[in-house]
């Protein structure tokens, strides 16, 4: 065990620190104590809460916990992001209903507040439009803090925004472009039948019992007690040749899984040793948990983070790609948009030129009904073709032949068979 800094000699009260030495506490927050508010949306509560814990991880990539929250209205997405996020506490929470690309320039400069730091907060953007989504400000904010010029009455003003927050939003219709796309990750909710029989449910019992359910304020004050850390991870080389080497865009994407194991070890700090350089040493269980909530975000091949419209679109494209009885879905935006109604044609053109921006779609020249030249919209050959990833357990890391069990890693396959047990 390495020595401990100064900012971890006061130590949590006896009843906290038992709650932070639990080795289900990613469970118990996110399966049971969540479960008083949020009916059912597991996979989503458990990799917005992931990546809330991102706040805590100082060597990271600086837009690996961005996280979009795309559905369509009505079905809880704010409610299910606010209740997720409300267990740090409102001074670790900051949260806005809303705002404007100019409201982010000037909030907490460093001018007016040179204390201030968005660092280790989260900031929860609910419903936010298109037009503040892919603002130039908002970018900035989001990949690297804010440092802006604006021009006022006629004058350049440089301001300075201190630190970089976890950014959480939420949208319906608003539509991210590629670029943001690689600050984001892209969640969505559960639609099935069941799930608003079970939210009806529980709306009934708590209205027979009278209940307002409310969190357990000792969970709060524990998370209030969790530091920023950096953290290693002895076993990362056995990872990188288990993702996707194809797209361009896993040179985001793999970063960011490896930080979501550092988000981990970082909420289980108080149970993972420390190395005399101050790392905290991530395990098995903070792979398993990485794992998960990647592949809760995975929605094709490629692993990009698709919208829920552009979902939508894929899935019927390759619904028809082996039809034997009709052509494959083809052609221009007037011919598809029969297809593809649920939107309007300037939509249905806008997705279809990000998916074949990532390579999902295919573009080529053809013409339409009066014999004027176009663009025509297919899938990929070779998306179709790709196979598709799925990244191993963790103890089946260490199982290749080629791979030889050093003293060090044997010990975290002994954490995750016990963990497993």
């Amino acid at each position: 065990m390495g020595k401990k800094t100064c900012d971890e000699e006061k130590e949590p009260p006896k009843e906290m620190l038992s709650l932070l030495k639990n080795k289900t506490i990613f469970d118990d927050i996110t399966k049971k104590e969540l479960d008083k508010k949020i009916v059912g949306e597991l996979l989503a509560r458990r990799l917005i809460f992931l990546c809330s814990c991102g706040r805590l991880v100082t060597n990271c990539q600086i837009a690996s916990f961005n996280v979009l929250v795309n559905d369509e209205t009505g079905l809880g997405k704010d409610y299910t992001t606010k209740n997720t996020l409300i267990i740090w506490g409102e001074k670790i929470m900051i949260y806005k209903s809303r705002i404007s690309a100019t409201a982010l320039t000037y909030w907490h400069s460093a001018e007016n507040e040179p204390n201030w730091t968005w660092n280790g907060k989260i900031l929860y953007l609910e419903d936010i439009g298109e037009q503040v989504l892919n603002s130039d400000v908002f970018k900035v904010m989001c990949s690297s803090g804010s440092d802006a010029t604006i021009v006022k009455e006629q004058e350049a003003i440089d301001i300075k925004i201190n630190g970089k927050p976890v950014i959480i939003t939420t949208t319906a219709s608003a539509v991210p472009n590629p670029e943001l796309v690689r600050r984001f990750i892209i969640a969505g909710l559960t639609e099935s039948k069941n799930q608003t029989e079970m939210i009806m449910k529980r709306h009934s019992e708590f209205s027979e019992r009278g209940d307002v359910p409310e969190y357990d304020n000792n969970i709060t004050i524990a998370l209030s007690f969790l530091k920023p850390k950096k953290v290693k991870i002895p076993y990362a080389s056995r990872i990188f040749g288990k993702f996707p080497q194809s797209h361009p865009i896993m040179r985001t994407l793999y970063p960011r899984f490896l930080d979501f194991i550092k988000a981990s070890a970082c909420l289980h700090q108080y149970q993972r040793e420390t190395d005399n350089e101050g790392f905290i040493i991530a395990e098995g269980q903070d792979y398993e948990i990485a794992r998960e909530c990647i592949e809760t975000i995975k929605s094709n091949k490629y692993m990009i983070p698709l919208t829920i419209n552009q979902k939508k679109i894929l899935e019927i494209f390759y619904k028809g790609k082996d039809n034997p009885v009709t052509e494959q879905i083809k052609g221009s935006i007037v011919k598809l948009h029969s297809i593809f109604n649920f939107l309007s044609q300037p939509a249905l053109q806008t997705n279809l030129g990000i998916l074949a921006k990532y390579g999902i779609i295919e573009v080529y020249n053809t013409t339409d009904s009066y014999g004027r030249d176009t663009l025509g919209y297919i899938l990929n050959k070779k998306y179709v073709n790709d196979f598709e990833t799925k990244l191993p357990e963790f103890k089946k890391l260490f199982k290749e032949k080629h791979q030889e069990s050093t003293p060090e890693n044997i010990s975290y396959i002994k954490d995750t068979k016990e963990e497993n047990s």
